[in-house]
């Protein structure tokens, strides 16, 4: 008699447990919508901006700030010189001095971190693989360096053609694409690197616009084509017109390409296609999920049941996502968003509709 009870009593249970799910299915709703914060009021008009982990950075020449997610300044950096560039590489700001060739590198809440020496012309700086790499150029070499953790910048690659992307994971490890121009025309040349052993190939008449190494291949995207190199010598191959942008994730492959979003496999087979409601050319990875956005745009949650699309403006500098905060950055003005639970918000809050969809 005592098992039989205990049989009810978790049947009881269960039965309320289900009642209670079923009475606050809106509260576990996944279905997502986007709320408008506070602008960034500055002395200066915005001319770049970068979301962070903590914070982000903005650059209003000549003043780096650093604002909370809601758009508040909490802290703002001001070199002397006249002559500053800045870059922004995944958590980190830095602040390029070109009279001096001098890299000022700060962290997202504006402490600076380091004080770096350059030679060449910087002309770019970016995150990869957890490495800081420093591209710079002279007056007849492209150079591609690893920053150390001492700050110290060691040359990993040299060449005398311009190069157009990379993928460094370590000096014995990473792919560059480089554009070689003569007298017959041009081509894209792909070099890979896999514990020092050197591999080549030409691309005729193609551009290369993204590389991904990996433990036994190399992803390559042109204008035309969509190549995995695999360290076997096979090769994959897909064409690919109207290419806007490329998502890795793991062994799947998204590109979007003319208003749709394709997903590859590893031997870059199509098995799945979404076609955008909206006039978006990026794509970003959120918590999971596919959100596309740019250059007045943005779309969410793709492909699920909270598919949503909205507009943020029109033509607009430069839309920026990371996490579930959204810039938008116009005629020097930056706004703010955060992407919610519908569930959440309040009837007064400032929401935007999410039922826009590209006519």
């Amino acid at each position: 008699m005592k098992i039989k009870r205990n049989y009810l009593l978790i049947g009881i249970m269960l039965l309320i447990f289900f009642v209670v799910i079923l009475a606050n299915r809106d509260n576990f709703s996944k279905e997502r919508t986007i709320v408008r914060l506070k602008g960034v009021s500055t002395n200066e008009p915005i001319k770049d901006f970068n979301i962070t982990s903590k914070s982000v950075f903005v650059w209003a020449d000549p003043v780096l700030y650093i604002t909370d997610k809601e758009g508040n300044i909490i802290n703002k950096v001001q070199r002397d010189s006249e002559n500053i560039e800045v870059f922004f590489a995944n958590n980190y700001a830095f602040l390029y001095d070109k009279d001096l060739g001098e890299v000022h590198m700060y962290s997202e809440l504006g402490e600076e971190l380091s004080k770096i020496d350059v030679k060449d012309e910087v002309f770019n700086i970016t995150y990869e693989n957890a490495n800081i790499i420093f591209h710079t150029r002279d007056e007849i070499n492209e150079h591609l360096y690893l920053m150390g953790n001492d700050s110290t910048l060691t040359e990993i690659y040299k060449t005398g053609n311009k190069i157009l992307t990379h993928d460094v994971v370590d000096y014995k490890n990473l792919a560059v694409a480089e554009l070689k121009e003569d007298t017959s025309g041009f081509a894209s040349l792909l070099y890979s690197m896999k514990n020092g052993e050197k591999k080549s190939k030409s691309l005729s008449h193609e551009i290369l616009m993204y590389v991904k190494t990996s433990r036994n291949s190399v992803l390559a995207l042109t204008d035309k084509n969509l190549y995995r190199f695999l360290e076997s010598d096979e090769v994959y191959k897909e064409k690919i017109p109207n290419v806007s942008d490329i998502l890795v994730d793991g062994r799947d492959t998204y590109i979007l390409h003319s208003g749709i979003i394709t997903k590859y496999n590893f031997k870059l087979e199509p098995t799945e296609k979404k076609i955008i409601a909206a006039n978006v050319n990026k794509m970003e990875n959120v918590s999971g999920s596919i959100y596309v956005y740019g250059p007045s745009d943005v779309g969410g949650e793709i492909g699920s049941k909270g598919e949503f699309y909205a507009r943020l403006g029109y033509s607009l500098d430069k839309m920026q996502i990371n996490g579930l905060t959204i810039g938008a950055l116009r005629n020097g003005e930056l706004s703010l968003y955060s992407v919610v639970n519908s569930n959440l918000v309040e009837e007064d809050e400032n929401k935007l509709d999410t039922n826009y969809k590209e006519g």
